[in-house]
């Protein structure tokens, strides 16, 4: 991970315009005014909260103007010198961390991750691709995982193809942690369970979960419910092993299919999508080796179905 860490300008040429930044890195816990003036020492006060005021100031990925928000180490400040930072909206996701070697982003349900022989151009891929290409045109994406296009929530993309390698190679070691949101039909008996089965696919890309080891892989996974009531259960779900459609498998097989899964058995579908969500990855960077965590908050939607009466249909 290359960090700035004294003012040093870099230019941008964007549609034969140049925009100068400066990225700078905080080394030691301080608040966002007290580092500006600390760092642009050719600035008055005044100017640096101008700064502020007018949007030119980044904290990670997004536009700061709060003059005491509390940075600790290692946080990313970049100074925007010919005008405001223009907040971008991408339809379908949005980037949650950024840096010279990975990109997380939070994918809604409905999006690819990546194309198809039928959809090449709305995925979370392209968009993303699109996005670093802003910077430099040269830029290249890669993907480490995928997400199934009805699933919301984390997915993580390299940058350079170095790190995209160290990612993929170690991916079942560096992945310490992932946590998934789903709902479930009807109510979990368990307030929290293991799931241990034997997970084979058939030749129509289905995976059924079983007690037959022969020629089928071993899928381990944990829940802990979050709510529940007399029709769902929104739980809390986590895997000693990934496989795929591990949790799809596995919570058909116990006869509580997610929820909007038809695919795997469900006859319920009140969000409209499948009630999956990538909620938390915790993984060591490619570059740092240092764990990073990233988490989400609930989907809106998975909430509703707890506050309103849905019946089955």
């Amino acid at each position: 991970m290359i960090f700035i860490t004294e003012m040093a300008k870099r230019t941008y040429k964007k549609k034969g315009d140049t925009h100068r930044q400066s990225i700078l890195t905080v080394t030691e816990p301080i608040q966002l005014l007290d580092f500006l003036i600390l760092k642009i020492k050719d600035k008055s006060r005044t100017k640096i909260k101008a700064l502020l005021a007018h949007k030119q100031i980044k904290v990670g990925n997004e536009i700061s103007t709060q003059f005491d928000q509390e940075l600790v180490a290692d946080d990313k400040v970049t100074v925007s010198w010919d005008g405001p930072f223009k907040k971008v909206i991408y339809q379908g996701l949005k980037v949650v961390f950024e840096d010279d070697s990975i990109v997380v982003i939070n994918k809604r349900a409905g999006l690819l991750s990546v194309g198809t022989t039928k959809e090449r151009k709305t995925t979370a891929y392209r968009i993303v691709t699109d996005h670093i290409k802003q910077d430099d045109p040269a830029a290249h994406l890669f993907v480490v995982h995928r997400l199934d296009r009805d699933a919301s929530g984390l997915m993580v993309f390299a940058k350079t193809r170095a790190a995209f390698q160290e990612l993929t190679d170690t991916w079942s070691s560096t992945v310490l942690k992932r946590k998934y949101l789903v709902i479930t039909q009807g109510t979990m008996e368990k307030d929290e369970d293991t799931i241990s089965s034997f997970l084979k696919e058939s030749k129509a890309l289905i995976v059924y979960s079983g007690t037959n080891p022969k020629d089928a892989r071993k899928g381990v996974s944990h829940y802990s419910v979050v709510k529940k009531n007399e029709y769902y259960t929104l739980l809390e779900a986590w895997q000693e092993t990934e496989h795929k459609h591990q949790l799809r498998a596995q919570f058909s097989a116990i006869k509580h299919p997610i929820v909007g899964d038809k695919k795997y058995g469900a006859t319920e579908n009140p969000l409209g999508r499948m009630a999956f969500h990538s909620k938390v990855i915790t993984f060591l960077h490619p570059v740092t080796h240092q764990e990073v965590t990233f988490e989400t908050k609930v989907p809106d939607d998975f909430l509703m179905i707890f506050r309103q009466k849905y019946y089955a249909s």
